[in-house]
């Protein structure tokens, strides 16, 4: 099994088979509250991937080197520290991924600020009948759940 990781506060997660690409499972970042922020729950990542209960490989997006603020770039830094400490301690097979590389592998040439309607046009091409929402409340496909689902595609096609 290949998880891949959008490594943010809005990010997700998707295992998907390393054998034929199918999704096992896909989740919207688990997130908890400390001291009036929020920040992943690393906890909760680890205990949905052993509840899947196969050997598997971890995609991680990594953060970008700069951001819009200097508080966004803490809460990625901060993000992307927790899981990887995560997998670390728990000997998780782990593969940072950069951004600018599984974009260009999976969605070619896009124009600025149309990364995410170029996401979703490749994830409904791989997985043309797969539900996007965060549950079924949501209207809108999460954007976080796609891109993590395009970061495991692209570990998988590169393994």
């Amino acid at each position: 099994m290949i998880v891949g990781i959008d490594n943010g506060l809005d990010g997700g997660l998707c295992a998907i088979s390393k054998h034929n690409g199918s999704i096992i499972d896909k989740l919207a970042m688990p997130t908890f509250q400390r001291a009036g922020k929020r920040e992943v729950d690393s906890k909760a990542i680890y205990n949905w991937i052993c509840d899947l209960n196969t050997e598997s490989v971890i995609a991680i997006e990594e953060p970008l080197k700069h951001a819009k603020s200097s508080q966004a770039m803490r809460s990625m830094g901060i993000s992307f520290g927790k899981i990887m400490g995560m997998c670390e301690t728990r000997d998780l097979k782990v593969k940072p991924i950069q951004v600018l590389d599984w974009q260009k592998k999976m969605l070619g040439k896009v124009p600025k600020s149309q990364t995410k309607v170029f996401a979703l046009r490749k994830a409904n091409e791989l997985a043309p009948d797969e539900d996007w929402r965060k549950n079924e409340r949501c209207t809108v496909p999460h954007d976080g759940i796609i891109d993590a689902y395009l970061i495991a595609q692209y570990t998988r096609y590169t393994l």
